[in-house]
């Protein structure tokens, strides 16, 4: 049974935690706008995802392109949208001086411009709908990492954006969740991290108590040697 024709729209949903994402949400009678640059691996996904006797619609395209983001608000239009997943990401270990200016725009119009685009596009839906934006967010957002100059950049850009248009989202009766997460096992060649299952249930619990944060850091001391926080 669907809940109120509810829709989530996740971002960067064709694999790893925003599959996981779009399968937790559909278990919980959600129907589901998942997003991606794989066509192929999309329709797996909402093939599983129809499984749990929900909708799924596919928007295909990079979050760095105009047309995409003109999809995802158009489809919103269309569907009573009351959560936004800002889940797409992209990382990259380099000192500043090793990135190409290209890998710069890239990383930061991903991480942080395509996050404020929707947020701005789907105000009006998600107030209608006393709705929620989750951004998936990363310990690198509270820290300071070696190597990671312009990747930490756009996750404290998002952090800072996150807590600010909160201000402004409280008023309009939208919920802000920020999740900061340490590595996830979402590919086999991720030796430590923590397991995907657990932490997208963490999510959507936080998610239906209303939270506004969430920090999933299992990094033991070893790791933590080299990622020493510092607020």
């Amino acid at each position: 049974m669907i809940m109120e024709n509810k829709w989530v729209l996740i971002t960067g949903s064709s694999k790893g935690l925003g599959k996981e994402l779009a399968f937790v949400f559909a278990d919980n009678n959600f129907n589901v706008v998942i997003h991606g640059r794989d066509s192929a691996k999309l329709e797996e996904v909402k093939k599983e995802i129809l499984k749990r006797n929900v909708e799924c619609e596919i928007v295909e395209g990079d979050l760095v392109e105009e047309e995409t983001i003109n999809k995802l608000e158009n489809i919103s239009k269309e569907k009573n949208i009351f959560v936004l997943i800002n889940n797409a990401g992209y990382g990259i270990k380099e000192t500043l001086e090793e990135m190409d200016e290209n890998e710069i725009d890239l990383l930061v119009k991903t991480n942080l411009i395509a996050p404020i685009k929707l947020t701005k596009r789907l105000i009006l839906p998600l107030e209608k709908n006393n709705g929620s934006i989750i951004n998936i967010n990363s310990v690198s957002g509270l820290e300071f990492q070696q190597d990671r100059t312009i990747y930490c950049a756009s996750k404290w850009g998002l952090r800072g954006f996150s807590e600010t248009f909160r201000l402004e989202a409280l008023k309009k009766g939208i919920n802000i969740l920020n999740i900061y997460l340490s590595r996830v096992k979402t590919r086999p060649e991720f030796e430590y991290g923590m397991e995907t299952a657990e932490v997208v249930e963490k999510i959507y619990e936080a998610y239906k108590n209303k939270e506004e944060d969430l920090i999933l850091d299992d990094r033991d001391e070893e790791i933590k040697k080299w990622k020493k926080r510092k607020y």
